[in-house]
């Protein structure tokens, strides 16, 4: 069985299922536009700090001719930028891989330096259940207050008193806590494979 969705990809067989989803954060989004700061950006940004010293640097040894720094420092951006976006500011994946034969789930979380893992006995597993998670802004008049002012300077911060809900996948465990390894926007919400996942643990004992 393969299930491939826009937020996660689902693969199982006789002995193992394995989720994996770049969408598992139930965050607050950032007030800065999506097209405005991303990744790429990021990376520009990352490039731009290291070829600004290295030019510098460059130009403090004396490098001649100075088409030679200029070609140099082009090189060195293309470089740092490309290797920052594929390795630092790279999409982050959650696993989530279910074993029969150890009967265990092994749930692997990114992280920016290597990030963890944590493996859960079957036994400890109480159920696979869809939630809400919502974040309600708490203090609205200074909400509206920095509206204001930011309105006035010309530069608008729109979405800091949205109220924003969160569909949630979760590993509910039998000491009343859970794992969640899934959580998209509401207005983006894809099938969740709740049942396949409910009918391999069940089919695990």
């Amino acid at each position: 069985m393969e299930l491939n969705r826009d937020n996660y990809r689902l693969r199982a067989d006789s002995n193992r299922l394995v989720f994996t989803t770049a969408s598992f954060r139930a965050e607050k989004s950032s007030v800065l536009p999506s097209g405005v700061y991303s990744k790429e950006f990021a990376s520009m940004l990352f490039a731009s700090a290291v070829c600004i010293p290295a030019y510098m640097a460059a130009g403090f040894i004396g490098a001649e001719p100075a088409i030679l720094r200029y070609v140099f420092v082009v090189l060195l951006f293309v470089v740092v930028f490309l290797g920052a976006r594929k390795f630092i500011f790279r999409e982050r994946y959650l696993k989530l891989v279910l074993d029969r034969n150890e009967k265990t789930a092994t749930i692997a979380f990114p992280g920016f330096l290597g990030g963890k893992t944590e493996k859960i006995p079957f036994s400890r597993i109480k159920s696979v259940e869809m939630g809400i998670r919502k974040f309600v802004p708490e203090n609205i008049d200074g909400i509206k207050f920095v509206q204001r002012i930011s309105s006035q300077h010309g530069s608008a911060l729109p979405g800091l008193d949205d109220v924003e809900e969160f569909i949630t996948l979760s590993l509910k465990l039998t000491d009343g806590t859970e794992k969640i390894i899934y959580a998209g926007k509401t207005d983006e919400e894809p099938e969740m494979p709740v049942k396949e996942m409910s009918a391999f643990l069940e089919n695990s004992d």
